[in-house]
Order: structure tokens, then C-alpha cells, then sequence
């Protein structure tokens, strides 16, 4: 098909007139992957993202945390919940007496009740905490449906087509409603074979075609590690790929590396940096 044109303009279809796009770098339409390994810092820095942008000045940052797994309790959030079984006693050390717990999302009717709710409400960005919990949920969810009661029954083929689709079906809820989407993963290491030999590979957790679907989904993919630095450590995010370590920056905002301090709200802050001019 060619492009009619009428007064040098270019007309697409529908008779829309094609012009050059400029470029949007909105961290609040980004959609990011935070991996790296447990205990590396990605859970308490998604949460101080949004006392930190109120601190620099910086609206419309209040996450919100679509929780799979347990793994939040430390921090303090906004996130997936409900009524607490104790009636809101303050003895209660489940829920401290607010009446409401962290709810761990499990099925794909919870899942897609949530994500909706999500997609209309003036939070942004939202977590997914965490991606692998949310596609091992899935996998268990589209099992079920088969009737799989055991991997062993399993048919591959049919089966991880179905849970890709679904896995593509829920963030499309998210990114469809123009919100940004931070993916906290765990990784693994594997050996992969090189020119000369193998070296080991950092890369997330999930099997299948959803792998490759999440890295091509996310502007970013920022690395969470923790290096020797003297007598102490040094937390760190590393935003390009090397020593098998799997990392990008599509938008190019981001340094080599960053340091991410010895606290969340210093990495919450230098993460928003790459974004925002403040003072």
C-alpha cells in the first residue's frame, strides 16, 4: 500500500496526517524491569519512589504494589489487600489494627479484578512485585483450566502458548491504560556457552515465549546488585549489559551505572533524577 500525499503532507490511513513524533522520555508511562537477586533492594526502593518524588517536588508518583508473593512485609506500601480476619484488634500483628492485610494475588479472576481496578485509579507506576510469582500464578491458573493437575500431564506446546497469552492479556490491562509498569524480578544464573568456553548469565525467571516478550515490553531494564567496595559494600544499579549480566536502557536516560547510596530513598532519587529536573 502507498501513502497518498496532498500538499506534500503524508496521509495515512483514515486520512490521518503523518508527522514527525517527538520523542517522550515520561517516567510515568515507562515500562521498567528491576531484577536482581532477593535482599538487593528493588522492593524498598519502588516503595520510597513515591515519598521521594514528593520531597523533590515531583507529581503524579504514588505506586502502587500488585503483590504475588510475601515478600514486601519490611516496607511500607500501598498495595493489594483485604479485611483482616481479627476485626481490626489492635493486639493483631498481622494487620497492627488498620483491619486490612497484604493480599497475595493467586487466581485469574484476583488478578484481573485488580489489574482493572489499577488501570483506573490515580496510582502510578505500578509494581509488580513480583513478575516471576505473577507468571508462575498464571501458569498455575491456565494449568487448571486444562485440567493439569501435575506437570507431567502437561501438554507444552498448548500450555505455554496459553500462559504467554495471558501474561500478555493482564499487562496489557496496565499499559493500555497508559500507566507506567516496574517489574521486580528475581534472577538466576546459568551457564551459556561462548567463543572459548562459557560464562555465567543473570537473567529472570520465567520460561517459555514470556522471556523474551518482557524484555522486548520494558524501556528499561535495570540491574539491582550489591559490590565489594572496600572494608563495606556498595549498592549499585546497573543499567547496560556486561558480564553476562542482562541490562538496557532503550531511552538512553540512564548512566553505565548507578549508585543507589546506603538507603531506598537514595536510590528512589537517583532513579528519578534520570527523569526529572529538580532543584
Amino acid at each position: 500500500m502507498t501513502t497518498k500525499k496532498k500538499n506534500d503532507v503524508s496521509i495515512g490511513p483514515g486520512g490521518v496526517e503523518i508527522k514527525t513524533l517527538p520523542q517522550s522520555y515520561d517516567f510515568l508511562k515507562s515500562i521498567e524491569i528491576w531484577q536482581g537477586a532477593p535482599k538487593t533492594g528493588k522492593t524498598s526502593t519502588a516503595a520510597a519512589l513515591g515519598p521521594v518524588a514528593e520531597s523533590l517536588g515531583i507529581g503524579g508518583v504514588r505506586p502502587f504494589f500488585m503483590l504475588f508473593e510475601p515478600g514486601s512485609g519490611g516496607v511500607e506500601i500501598e498495595g493489594t489487600s483485604e479485611t483482616c480476619d481479627c476485626g481490626g484488634k489492635k493486639s493483631c500483628d498481622v494487620c497492627e489494627g488498620t483491619g486490612v492485610k497484604r493480599k497475595i494475588l493467586q487466581t485469574l479472576e484476583e488478578i484481573d479484578e485488580w489489574f482493572e481496578w489499577a488501570a483506573k485509579s490515580e496510582h502510578n507506576p505500578i509494581i509488580i512485585d513480583t513478575g516471576d510469582a505473577m507468571y508462575q500464578a498464571i501458569a498455575d491458573g491456565v494449568c487448571v483450566k486444562l485440567g493439569i493437575l501435575n506437570p507431567t500431564q502437561s501438554d507444552h506446546g498448548i500450555a505455554w502458548v496459553l500462559v504467554f497469552d495471558e501474561m500478555r492479556e493482564k499487562l496489557a490491562i496496565l499499559t493500555g491504560s497508559g500507566k507506567s509498569v516496574i517489574i521486580l524480578m528475581h534472577v538466576y544464573y546459568q551457564e551459556k556457552r561462548v567463543k572459548g568456553g562459557s560464562m555465567t548469565v543473570a537473567t529472570f525467571n520465567v520460561s517459555g515465549k514470556t522471556r523474551p516478550y518482557l524484555a522486548g515490553l520494558a524501556n528499561q531494564i535495570l540491574h539491582f546488585s550489591i559490590n565489594p567496595d572496600g572494608e563495606g559494600d556498595r549498592h549499585v544499579i546497573t543499567t547496560t549489559a556486561e558480564s553476562g549480566i542482562e541490562a538496557g536502557d532503550h531511552w538512553g536516560v540512564f548512566p553505565d551505572e548507578l549508585d543507589r547510596g546506603d538507603s531506598p530513598e537514595e536510590g528512589a532519587e537517583a532513579i528519578l533524577r534520570c527523569f526529572y529536573e529538580v532543584e
